[in-house]
């Protein structure tokens, strides 16, 4: 997958070091994933994106392309400019509002991409791929949940860092940065993703101690 890079497989080795698991990288298995493996190289959290496609695969191997294009793009809208920003210091991790505005948009970035590819894309339900990316929040039914599940495993294990620069730069409190590990931990409804997002919540928690 050209979005990952020798850093990234260190990632994976600390974190299966620290917490016992994680999922194995999984190569694109269609032309179309490579080239949204290619689309989402130039976002700050391209990294989130591949992981949380290896952690959809890893729970369900038979997941459907459809799945696997949309947890691979799911916060991809934060790549363009004017989206809906949230406030990390005041407002709520589970707020509908945010969550609505954020999904929908990349459901729509994605929609407009997916529509510009070449080639004849007949095998691909456009709107189930919209569907799943716009309840990648909330969870749901028709593989909605495992979307989700992918998603938190995948912040908990990926974006740690970030979570702590939120501190750092000031746009919230440890607590604050803590509540959204735990909100992404529990949120989870798939009992095999909650099993394994209790290591990498733990390991999350922890990086925040010495803030």
């Amino acid at each position: 997958m050209t979005a990952i890079d020798d850093n990234e497989d260190t990632e994976i080795a600390r974190v299966t070091t620290c917490t016992g698991i994680a999922a194995p990288r999984m190569p694109a298995a269609t032309e179309i994933e490579q080239q949204a493996l290619t689309w989402i190289e130039p976002y700050s959290q391209a990294w989130h994106l591949a992981r949380a496609r290896d952690w959809l695969v890893h729970l369900d191997p038979g997941a459907s392309l459809e799945a696997r294009l949309a947890v691979v793009t799911h916060d991809i809208e934060r790549m363009f400019p004017n989206g809906p920003k949230q406030n990390k210091a005041t407002g709520r991790w589970d707020d509908p509002h945010y969550l609505y505005a954020h999904a929908s948009r990349s459901a729509e970035v994605v929609g407009f991409w997916l529509q510009s590819q070449p080639g004849p894309r007949e095998e691909i339900d456009l709107s189930e791929v919209q569907r799943l990316i716009t309840l990648h929040e909330f969870g749901g039914v028709g593989g909605a949940d495992l979307v989700q599940a992918a998603d938190s495993l995948s912040f908990l294990e990926t974006l740690q860092d970030v979570a702590k620069s939120w501190v750092i730069n000031g746009e919230c409190g440890v607590e604050q940065a803590g509540a959204k590990h735990r909100y992404m931990a529990e949120r989870i409804r798939v009992p095999e993703a909650r099993r394994l997002a209790e290591p990498l919540l733990a390991q999350a928690l922890a990086s925040l101690e010495d803030l």
